[in-house]
């Protein structure tokens, strides 16, 4: 009795299965782009040889195409709520925030009151005035104001700010002022190092 025929395997390109598992952990940046090559080596022997594994190769594209337009539109999210959560201009920061290393017309980067940083805001206040006063006399009238209203927070009119502590006044600049941000912003920092708490107010 004749035996029934029975057709050989196929024989599997091998870029295929790499190009599936490196499109698949595409997460890694790198490995999306092997497994774009693989695939398309893959895709372009199995035409000439007739190997099988076109399936995989196809899934490895696939996958590594999504991980590659993925990525950077998840570096941007990320990125941008990082900086929106702790970067702001020193206008923009609340009373009651802490910032490191803040310079007028510059960003502020926003942190924890709780750990280590080098000031407070414990007041701002809108500017007088429509014509904007030039840096010098704009940032002495922020100085000036700031070191009256700071004195009130401890003891009243003609009240001292304790001499371990420094009020520093953060005018707007003319671009700021140009934009219509016009807000003088009061910070207590230490005379030397780093405030580590909440300032008692």
């Amino acid at each position: 009795m004749t035996e029934p025929y029975v057709a050989p395997p196929v024989k599997r390109d091998g870029f295929a299965v790499p190009s599936l598992v490196a499109g698949l952990l595409g997460f890694f940046g790198l490995t999306a782009v092997l497994g774009l090559v693989f695939g398309i080596v893959t895709l372009v022997r199995t035409r000439r040889t007739g190997e099988g594994g076109r399936g995989l190769a196809i899934g490895g594209i696939v996958a590594g195409a999504v991980w590659l337009v993925a990525l950077p539109i998840a570096g941007v999210l990320v990125l941008g709520s990082l900086l929106s959560s702790s970067n702001a201009p020193i206008a923009a920061l609340e009373v009651e925030n802490c910032y490191d290393t803040a310079r007028p017309g510059r960003d502020a980067v926003r942190v924890p009151c709780a750990g280590e940083h080098d000031g407070e805001v414990l007041d701002a206040f809108t500017m007088s005035g429509t014509a904007y006063p030039g840096d010098r006399d704009a940032q002495a009238e922020v100085q000036q104001s700031c070191e009256e209203r700071m004195a009130g927070m401890f003891g009243g009119l003609g009240a001292e700010v304790p001499p371990s502590l420094t009020v520093v006044g953060y005018a707007p600049d003319e671009g700021a002022w140009a934009a219509g941000s016009r807000i003088g912003v009061c910070g207590l920092q230490l005379r030397a190092g780093k405030l580590t708490s909440p300032l008692p107010h």
